[in-house]
Order: structure tokens, then sequence, then C-alpha cells
């Protein structure tokens, strides 16, 4: 069983990383100042982190009444998650102000972009116009170019849960540096405590509540970590199981924030960003054959996402 989790693991991270373009995220923020990185990143900010907090539930039911304190109850498999971004995501329009010396006189540049590529949007570089208060010279500056042009964002993470102890089982996930196209190389190590308040007494569903965290990074090409993010999540959750398919929901409150580190010239930059995404209703179903779990379920919150697992569990 390991050996073949194994090899789906290795199989999905490597058409994760082909479906990529050839840029790295890391190298082309240096090209540009914080503000405009934070728009150009903001899309990505939000639909990396509705990924990060997903895929919770699922696969790995609650344990359910038992009049033995402890329980063998565990799960080892992988999540697959993506998120659906709106179109205005692909694009954004930006107006900033320089000073400058040209021919030796100094001047104030009013500058404006228009439908400048975020992240997800085209890869032609947008091009910015700029306006001397001075001389009333128009000049043009290249910017940057978005990284893939898609409205869709994916991502595989292995998961492990092992229980159960008074109601209680755990969690965790990893992603152990992993380069993921030429985004960067991620990392991510987090996990998630259950309790099932359905294991003091029988009823006709089980409920649960969790919380979770994670601490993710990314790192460029020459292996400088330029994004720096930790999430952390609370959910209630109700199971009902049938004899092959168990149905689940849940409603779930999350954050996300990410710092951003890089180097623009000989100066070093930073800033900060939160995740849109706070809230979001989980509706989804496991379906169990032998030792072997699929489950699939549907998120609803400020942008949609949905999740897909495979795994083995008793």
């Amino acid at each position: 069983m390991k050996k073949n989790l194994t090899i789906i693991i290795i199989f999905l991270f490597c058409s994760l990383n082909i479906s990529f373009a050839q840029f790295d995220l890391g190298t082309v923020i240096q090209k540009v100042g914080p503000d405009y990185a934070a728009k150009y990143l903001s899309p990505f900010t939000t639909g990396l982190g509705t990924n990060l907090n997903s895929g919770f539930l699922g696969g790995y039911s609650p344990s359910g009444y038992s009049k033995i304190p402890i329980w063998p109850h565990v799960y080892a498999g992988v999540k697959f998650t993506g998120v659906m971004m709106k179109n205005n995501d692909k694009f954004f329009d930006y107006a900033f102000t320089t000073d400058t010396v040209i021919g030796g006189v100094h001047q104030t540049i009013d500058w404006i972009v228009e439908d400048a590529p975020t992240v997800f949007g085209n890869s032609k570089p947008a091009l910015a116009k700029g306006v001397s208060r001075q001389t009333h010279q128009v000049i043009y500056q290249e910017m940057i170019g978005g990284i893939e042009d898609t409205k869709f964002i994916p991502l595989v993470i292995p998961q492990i849960g092992v229980g159960t102890i008074l109601g209680t089982d755990i969690i965790f996930r990893t992603i152990p540096g992993i380069k993921v196209g030429d985004y960067g190389k991620f990392s991510l190590v987090g996990g998630a405590i259950r309790h099932c308040i359905g294991s003091y007494a029988k009823m006709p569903f089980d409920i649960a509540v969790q919380f979770g965290f994670q601490n993710f990074s990314i790192k460029d090409v020459n292996n400088n970590k330029f994004v720096d993010a930790s999430s952390m999540f609370t959910n209630l959750q109700i199971n009902k199981s049938f004899p092959i398919v168990s149905i689940y929901g849940g409603l779930q409150y999350e954050t996300y924030n990410v710092d951003v580190n890089y180097k623009y010239g000989s100066t070093m930059l930073s800033f900060s960003q939160k995740g849109d995404n706070h809230f979001r209703g989980i509706a989804g179903a496991t379906v169990s054959l032998g030792p072997a779990r699929f489950n699939a379920d549907m998120n609803f919150g400020s942008i949609f996402a949905f999740t897909a697992g495979f795994g083995f569990g008793i």
C-alpha cells in the first residue's frame, strides 16, 4: 500500500510540475516595487490560502461512538484541491508616482498602467505610461507579465490521519520542498486535531470540531525564501455513515497570512498580505471499498473550491 501511494504522489506532483509556464516567480517580482508586487500577487495569496485550508474533511471520517477509549483509526492518502478564481483576478489597474533624474533634471513622473496581468494573467508584460509634471514628456516603461494565464489553481497534498483516543484524532500533512513548475519550491508542514462529540453517546450522525494550522513557504531558483505564510482554521463537521458511502458537511472559519520578502535592485523589500477567504460551507461524500477511501467535496466561500481525495484507512 505504501509503495502504491508513493507512486501516486510522485505522479501527481510531476503532472502539476509540467503544467506551469517557464518563469520563476521570485525573480519576476524583483523587477517591480512592493505596491505593484502586492497587487500582482493578491489573487495568488487568496487562491493558495483557500487551497491550503481545504481537504481536512472527507476520507478520514470522525470515529463515532465507541465504548473503548482507544480505538485504531488511521488514514494515509493524498488530497487534490482546486480553486476557481474570477476573471478580474487576472488583471488590475494601477497608478503610481516616481521621482527620477532625466537629462540631468529632477522630474516627477505620474504613471498609469491598465489591465496589467496578475500572476495568473497573460504572460505579455504590462506597459506603464508616464507623464512628466515638469516637461509633460510622455515615456513608457515595461512592467511584468503573468506566470500562467489561468483561473484554476491546483495543489496536491499528502495527508496522514491517526487516532483515536477518547474521540480525538490528529491529521498531519506535508510538502517536503517540491518544485512546482516555475512558481518556486513549495514547502508545507501542518496538521489538525479533531474531537468527535459523537464519541460520548450514540447519535443519528457524528458531530466533530476541528482546529488546524499550517506553515508554508516558497523559495526561488536561487533557493531564497521569498514567501513565508501561515494559516489557521476551525470547523464544525457533521458526518452520516452508510454501508459504503458517508455523507459529510461542515462550516469553517479560516485565516491565511503571507509575508513576502525580495530584493529590488540593491534594496530588500517586504510586505504582508491576507487571504480574502474567511468563511466556507463544505458538502461532500466518501466512498469506502474495503480499505480504499475516495472522497470529493465542494467548498462555497468568497471563491469556489473543490477537493478530491484518495487513500487507505481503517
